[in-house]
């Protein structure tokens, strides 16, 4: 079977330009991700050597083959553009300086390409075709950090957002970290509690809350 023009491109690191992919180009919206996930099962563990960062290479794949879950690429798309996004996954980038496990590159209805790096998202490229032509940007100029989507809401944004599944979600991990740590929880409150009437008892006054944590931190270490 004949290769096509575009995945031999691919195979040999030739740059591609916006004529490689004009039906990505004209797409929005919906569609526009449904392309690229086409555009990755088509070219599925293709490696494409990036024009930047020298000696990068792009590694074209989902997330399965990421060490990332749906949960943490759904945040992504809510936690950190001022925009909630649909993120889609374009592959990983190998090769640069980057001291994280895995640089991840995805994009979404803004058709702006994004790279993950454990902590922010750097705006790595403009487009699909400047990834492909240009390389990306990494470290980049642009980044965002994960509740920056939140910095400027008012109460009512929030009061909105708490009624949304963004707002869901945020309850739901809430719930689960204080289930979690409950047991830790209630015995810090007891030995507060226990050091302040004790401290009473033996005619000092009411302790403030700073020095309450500070018993109960030290007092936890001996106790876990």
């Amino acid at each position: 079977m004949e290769t096509s023009p575009l995945k031999r491109k691919l195979s040999t690191g030739h740059p591609l330009g916006g004529s490689d992919l004009p039906s990505y180009n004209r797409k929005t919206g919906a569609a526009y991700l449904t392309s690229v996930s086409n555009l990755v099962t088509t070219f599925k563990h293709e490696r494409f050597v990036l024009e930047n960062p020298v000696g990068a290479t792009l590694i074209v794949g989902p997330l399965e083959d990421t060490i990332y879950s749906d949960d943490e690429v759904n945040g992504w798309g809510k936690f950190y553009l001022p925009q909630t996004v649909n993120m889609r996954v374009v592959g990983v980038v190998e090769g640069t300086l980057c001291p994280c496990d895995q640089l991840v590159l995805m994009t979404c209805e803004d058709k702006n390409i994004y790279a993950y790096n454990g902590e922010e998202l750097h705006l790595v490229a403009s487009s699909l075709d400047e990834l492909f032509s240009d390389g990306i940007e990494f470290p980049a100029s642009k980044t965002f950090y994960k509740g920056e989507a939140f910095k400027d809401m008012t109460k009512e944004d929030w009061a909105e957002v708490r009624k949304g599944p963004v707002g869901r979600k945020l309850d739901k991990d809430h719930q689960k970290w204080v289930k979690a740590n409950k047991s830790r929880i209630l015995k810090n409150l007891r030995l507060g509690r226990d050091k302040q009437r004790c401290h009473q008892q033996l005619g000092g006054g009411p302790l403030d809350d700073n020095m309450l944590r500070t018993l109960s931190t030290h007092q936890s270490a001996y106790t876990v």
